[in-house]
């Protein structure tokens, strides 16, 4: 009996992994519309139906293309979901990164208001999409990127609280900075799920900026 129970276990078969990267990245103009017009329809298809109940037919027909011009360029809609978790992280990088200016021009304390209220604008304009994402398919989207990206932002924190000096209570500036980014990417995301209205009207935004701020600086109680 335990022979069996043996066999059973190492002698099935492998399960198939899901493709989850594109065929080919877009060399052309109009190859790189297509491919955006096929990430647009994904997440309206995402929003509207959740991971689970979109399939690539639904997509296809989003995008008024054929089929046949979707596997082009994605293998599966594993892969057409990642390719819309990645740009959703460009797009709160890009969010983040027009703040730059308050951190030369304004305290710490109001530019990493700033800098939140940025990145909950960001999420809550696709708040269904992130809220799908997060809830069924969070394995999706490739990791080494997300790093890659959210390290940009770690970068910039690091600048602002070394230049800040004096200002700063935390010890490890390298450690605080990565620390603060992740965790507030981290409730951002969750914000779709849990706490929408909170992300919406700005309450995660002004709560997670006090949270942060009296754990970085001297003074960050409010004024």
């Amino acid at each position: 009996m335990l022979d069996r129970g043996l066999d059973f276990v190492f002698n099935r078969p492998v399960p198939r992994k899901v493709k989850t990267v594109a065929r080919r990245s877009p060399q052309q103009k109009r190859a790189a519309d297509t491919v955006e017009v096929l990430l647009d329809a994904t997440e309206i298809e995402l929003a509207r139906r959740g991971f689970h109940k979109t399939t690539t037919n639904h997509i296809a027909q989003a995008a008024g293309v054929s089929i046949g011009t979707l596997y082009h360029y994605f293998p599966t809609k594993e892969a057409l979901v990642a390719a819309v978790v990645e740009r959703l992280w460009r797009g709160e990088v890009e969010a983040f990164a027009r703040t730059a200016p308050a951190f030369a021009d304004k305290p710490l304390r109001e530019a990493i208001h700033d800098a939140l209220r940025a990145l909950c604008e960001h999420v809550a304009s696709k708040s269904e999409v992130y809220r799908s994402w997060y809830v069924e398919a969070s394995q999706l989207g490739d990791l080494g990127a997300g790093l890659a990206m959210s390290g940009q932002a770690t970068a910039f924190v690091r600048a602002a609280l070394e230049a800040a000096g004096p200002q700063v209570r935390v010890r490890d500036v390298g450690f605080a900075s990565d620390l603060v980014v992740k965790t507030s990417l981290a409730m951002i995301r969750t914000g779709a799920r849990d706490y929408e209205g909170a992300l919406k009207d700005g309450t995660l935004a002004r709560e997670l900026a006090d949270m942060i701020a009296r754990y970085l600086l001297v003074d960050g109680s409010p004024p």
